[in-house]
């Protein structure tokens, strides 16, 4: 692709094809002159502007100017230079080319971001700290362009409360998340925890009123426009609210499913309730179909396609889940577009039946667990989108810890993936291992009183047993094996003895738990005969 300098007092040429333009802009970085703006016309002769482009060389001193080293035209720089784009929207115009034509230009402009390779040769030559630099970082280099030149949506924070005002049966509520760009742990999941019956569920119906249905609720979101000032979101801060309940249980009615974003934020469920009878449960052939159609859905969109790759891989960390190898779904899907040809859209109801025969025998011999999180981790690739949010209701009823904590990474892998956030309503410890304590919510109620409040320990890797004490205190004290060692300790039995009742069937921590009652039994005696 040939390039070509335009100077400050000339126009882009209204004709061309697989040409570029580099006009030069005298913006003066502490004496390094190293500014251009990129425009090209493409493969059909349409004019696209790029943005704003730093073009340096090693070497280079504060005297000279890069527009006066180059020429007049070239095709690709020489090796000694290396530039870098200014802005977000730099990568993200590229992205909207062509793949031949959008790599040819980073080739030919010898671009960092695109050979990340580049930056070990020139991160000490000081035109690239003072200069190209000047207002990026190399994480934002690393992260951020990279993954918009990957046609991935640039990460955002997120800050937003939800807030359900008092009513006659229930306190009213407040409750904040924030979610930091490329933050390490990741806080794109937010959990909200409690014994049954605080009122977890009620709180993500209400989001979901809140978001879907604005005038049927008091409930509302809002953001912080500027410190201590909250306004209620936008009708597009989020594109599209996908919730997610497998309980039969649960009264609330879901929206029907919206998936027009020209009518307002999209909505989709996953779940057991019948879209169109609330008061049916589907079956399971009905959900088998569902996850048929979501997996066409995910296999018909290349990216949605790696997507889904990706999160399989993730939760076959799972030996179950792993030993089921489910990337020959994909194998399937493939030969049956080539059995019946290009005649047959591959979201036909044709197609779908004669996909689901083929791929009954996999969903068949799976558990309920598996079914579940095969169903919910495919219609989650198939529907998020750039801002999604995300509402899940106790994932925990049907997977056992370790494919929930895969499935909850998974999850966190696809939110990066498409900037988007999720809050998952439980009472399972092992969803707060793979979370900060700030994107943590305890809810206790006594009464109509409800209080939030952060967990006083840090909740990320921590142990399950630390976390339970943590989250549910004097609950376990008086639930369990716990109440069944404070009651033979009454008895007056030793330590010795009470081992041998259990012949010797008693853990590391509930063997330091029945010491430590004893010593307290001992001491309550001991002070009562000093009396």
């Amino acid at each position: 692709m040939e390039f070509k300098i335009i100077k400050t007092n000339e126009k882009i040429p209204e004709m061309g094809r697989n040409v570029g333009y580099l006009k030069i802009d005298r913006w003066n970085d502490y004496s390094f002159v190293t500014m251009f703006y990129l425009s090209l016309h493409d493969e059909k002769g349409e004019l696209h502007k790029i943005g704003d482009v730093k073009v340096a060389f090693k070497k280079q001193s504060e005297r000279t100017c890069t527009y006066d080293t180059i020429g007049e035209s070239f095709t690709e720089l020489k090796e000694t230079y290396f530039s870098l784009g200014q802005r977000v929207s730099y990568y993200k115009n590229l992205s909207l080319l062509s793949l031949e034509l959008r790599n040819s230009v980073l080739l030919s402009l010898r671009d960092i971001v695109f050979k990340p390779a580049i930056i070990e040769e020139v991160k000490d030559e000081e035109v690239f700290k003072v200069s190209l630099l000047r207002n990026i970082s190399l994480s934002e280099i690393k992260g951020q362009f990279s993954r918009v030149l990957e046609g991935k949506p640039p990460l955002t924070n997120f800050e937003f409360s939800f807030e359900r005002p008092k009513e006659e049966k229930i306190s009213g509520i407040d409750l904040d998340f924030r979610v930091k760009a490329s933050s390490s742990p990741s806080t794109n999941i937010h959990a909200i925890i409690g014994r049954n019956g605080v009122g977890k569920t009620t709180i993500l119906n209400d989001m979901i009123k809140a978001v879907m249905a604005p005038g049927d609720t008091a409930a509302s979101f809002s953001e912080e426009k500027t410190p201590r000032k909250k306004s209620a979101i936008s009708k597009d801060y989020f594109s599209s609210l996908v919730s997610v309940s497998f309980s039969a249980f649960d009264p609330f009615s879901p929206p029907r499913e919206q998936s027009d974003p020209s009518k307002g934020t999209c909505y989709f469920y996953i779940g057991l309730k019948d879209r169109e009878d609330q008061d049916r449960l589907r079956t399971i052939s009905e959900l088998q179909g569902d996850c048929c159609q979501a997996l066409t859905e995910c296999f018909r969109s290349e990216e949605k396609r790696k997507r889904w790759h990706a999160a399989i891989r993730k939760l076959g960390s799972d030996e179950n889940f792993e030993r089921m190898k489910l990337e020959k779904l994909e194998n399937h899907y493939k030969s049956i577009i080539n059995e019946i040809g290009a005649g047959v859209q591959s979201d036909s109801d044709q197609f779908k039946i004669v996909y689901l025969d083929k791929v009954r025998t996999y969903l068949d011999r799976m558990s309920s667990g598996h079914a579940v999180v095969l169903l919910t981790i495919t219609r989650l690739v198939a529907t998020v989108e750039e801002k999604t949010l995300v509402l899940i209701d106790e994932p925990e009823s049907h997977l056992h810890p370790p494919l929930l904590s895969a499935f909850i990474r998974a999850l966190s892998d696809l939110l990066h993936d498409r900037n988007g956030v999720a809050i998952i309503a439980t009472h399972s410890p092992v969803v707060l291992q793979e979370i900060p304590k700030s994107c943590v919510w305890t809810i206790n109620r006594v009464g109509v009183y409800t209080s939030p409040k952060r967990p006083d320990i840090e909740t990320f890797g921590e142990n399950v047993g630390v976390l339970t004490r943590e989250i549910f205190g004097l609950e376990v004290v008086r639930s369990g094996f716990y109440d069944l060692l404070v009651h033979i300790v009454e008895q007056g039995k030793s330590y010795e003895e009470i081992l041998r009742e259990f012949n010797s069937q008693l853990g590391f921590e509930g063997r330091a738990i029945l010491k430590a009652l004893i010593s307290n039994r001992e001491g309550t005696n001991q002070n009562d005969a000093d009396k």
